[in-house]
């Protein structure tokens, strides 16, 4: 039921893997040192209205162009148990 091994064989270390979830727990750790406020996911989050150009955030909140955030929006997580199933699975 849970992916704690593979029957193929492996000869080398998931480099690619590892840094994954390095990348995706430093985010969380980040998003909790900030508050884990809404702002942060607003301006990090993919939005689709503000990607495809209908809505602009406010000026108040820090965000990357919605470009970006098709990128930034993957390494985020909604919490503890959203990681860790998230980081599970990879």
């Amino acid at each position: 039921m849970f992916p704690l091994s593979d029957d193929n064989p492996r000869n080398s270390t998931p480099v690619v893997t590892w840094s994954l979830i390095g990348a995706c727990v430093l985010v969380y750790l980040w998003q909790i040192s900030a508050g884990g406020g809404e702002a942060i996911f607003y301006g990090y989050g993919m939005i689709p209205a503000r990607l495809f150009g209908y809505v602009d955030l406010p000026a108040n909140i820090p965000s990357v162009s919605p470009t970006v955030s098709i990128f930034t929006s993957m390494f985020m997580h909604g919490g503890l148990l959203h990681l860790g199933g998230n980081m599970l699975f990879l």
